[in-house]
């Protein structure tokens, strides 16, 4: 037997990238393709991306950004670590509870501890970019 702890986790369907928070720390994520998967491909053409935050009241943060890509099977219901990207403005938000907004391309999850994202102020800049598998 051979032991698969040590197994990279790598796969072409989840895409690890990094959110940069700032000078509040990092948190790392993923883009899972199957969720929207041409949304996914433009993204990542694209990365790295920052913006400013803003605020959603306390349900989510979010960037502009100056993509332009059209609706892929939107959804409403969210749960605190999902991203979307809201197609109105470009936008990628960051869910910091459970809540039901307006449609969205489900984009990917944030998989390592979100305080960085609790914790943003209006002057914080937000950069998504791949991360680098070995």
């Amino acid at each position: 037997m051979h032991d698969t702890s040590s197994k990279s986790s790598f796969s072409v369907s989840r895409i690890p990238i990094e959110i940069i928070v700032g000078n509040k720390g990092r948190i790392k994520a993923e883009l899972v393709r199957h969720f929207a998967p041409l949304t996914i491909s433009e993204i990542l053409k694209r990365l790295p991306l920052s913006g400013r935050v803003h605020y959603n009241l306390d349900n989510f943060c979010y960037i502009q950004t100056q993509l332009n890509l059209g609706p892929e099977k939107q959804k409403k219901d969210f749960k605190a670590n999902d991203i979307a990207y809201l197609t109105l403005n470009g936008s990628f938000c960051f869910f910091i509870k459970q809540t039901t907004t307006a449609p969205m391309n489900h984009i990917g999850k944030m998989i390592s501890e979100i305080d960085p994202i609790k914790t943003v102020e209006p002057t914080d800049i937000i950069t998504l970019k791949q991360m680098v598998v070995i």
